[in-house]
């Protein structure tokens, strides 16, 4: 049965485009189930809410267009929660210009790209699908998954289906025969084993994965890496967007050559390293160096050089680093911001596998 509509009018966040645009904070790869439902807007289920949140040249504003009978939370704190309003991206950016001054730029270029705090479990889920694989791809998982075991709550815009509950997924004794018609292939039996294993581990899985955002970095990584179908990066990636690990840095090849490139070898420049690093503490920077000489031989991440990568990053940058890559992230994927015309239809053919995510496992 589909919940009754109810559309609220349209309230202001109080936030302004340089601490936050909607474009591409949810498009670049944390969040797959917002839907670009009118110029400047989008619209997603959550916490039993349907959401729309609207980019103006001032602020964002957002509305209910319906909810669940179970809805209860206040919906303007929940998304200050999830968009992280009370730290200050200018300030940030202020931070790591000391480190890489072209942070100068990029708050400019792509003002507001901020790092969401998210559902832990349709994090850790969505993610699980995200290994080589594509936004658009992920995102028509990440659906078709709430389409068939979420709610639907009607809309003037359309109907919208929430995240399932582990306990849902749990409920369906053929969830990995159900997930592979719904097109999820070999990544089916990882949903399967990992709700399994959290349900035969936990009495109440979704409060052990919320207790995560109170654990050390190392053990939330470990905890997760227990599970079916998460890697390095994925666990990373949850660590960083659902549970409050700031230094958690994802790396993914692009990132690495981010690092190979930005970083790596202009430290080790005997003119611009000294420039660059002049304003981070001592025992940063001659650790910088050390990192930089372990990363310079080695074309790709392994065990070993993608821990050496996070460590640069957040030497580099501090307590927000996993921040600062997700900027570094969105910034250098346009960072040829004027092809040649010879480039274009290339460009153009392959703008999505150049969106490929961070969190590929």
């Amino acid at each position: 049965m589909l919940a009754k509509i109810r559309s609220s009018p349209w309230t202001d966040l109080c936030i302004k485009p340089a601490e936050l645009r909607l474009d591409p904070t949810l498009t670049c790869g944390q969040a797959f189930r917002w839907r670009l439902t009118g110029a400047g807007e989008y619209t997603c289920a959550l916490w039993d809410y349907a959401i729309d949140l609207k980019q103006t040249p001032t602020s964002i504003h957002y509305r209910v267009l319906g909810q669940l009978p179970t809805a209860h939370v206040d919906v303007a704190e929940a998304l200050r929660d999830y968009f992280q309003l009370h730290i200050s991206f200018d300030s940030l950016c202020d931070s790591w210009a000391q480190a890489d001054a072209d942070f100068t730029r990029l708050r400019q270029t792509h003002m507001g790209v901020r790092t969401l705090r998210q559902p832990v479990v349709e994090t850790l889920l969505v993610f699980i699908a995200s290994s080589n694989n594509n936004i658009k791809r992920i995102s028509m998982l990440a659906n078709r998954l709430s389409e068939h075991y979420g709610q639907a709550i009607e809309t003037e815009k359309g109907v919208f289906h929430t995240f399932p509950s582990l306990a849902r997924l749990n409920s369906d004794p053929q969830i990995a025969e159900t997930l592979s018609r719904l097109g999820f292939g070999y990544r089916a039996k990882y949903y399967a084993n990992t709700v399994r294993a959290l349900y035969a581990e936990h009495s109440d899985p979704e409060q052990f994965l919320l207790g995560l955002r109170t654990a050390p970095l190392s053990e939330a990584r470990a905890q997760l890496l227990k599970l079916s179908g998460v890697g390095p990066k994925v666990a990373d990636c949850v660590c960083l967007m659902a549970l409050d690990k700031t230094d958690a840095v994802p790396v993914d090849t692009h990132i690495w050559q981010v690092a190979q490139r930005r970083y790596v070898s202009r430290i080790l420049d005997s003119k611009q390293g000294p420039e660059m690093l002049k304003l981070l503490p001592t025992d940063h920077q001659n650790k910088a160096m050390q990192l930089a000489r372990q990363l310079k031989s080695t074309k790709a991440p392994n065990a070993k050089t993608y821990q050496v990568a996070q460590q640069l990053f957040v030497h580099l940058f501090g307590k927000y680093a996993g921040w600062a890559q997700g900027l570094l992230f969105s910034g250098d994927l346009g960072h040829e911001t004027k092809p040649s015309k010879r480039k274009n239809q290339q460009t153009a053919a392959n703008k999505e596998s150049k969106m490929r995510l961070r969190s590929t496992k």
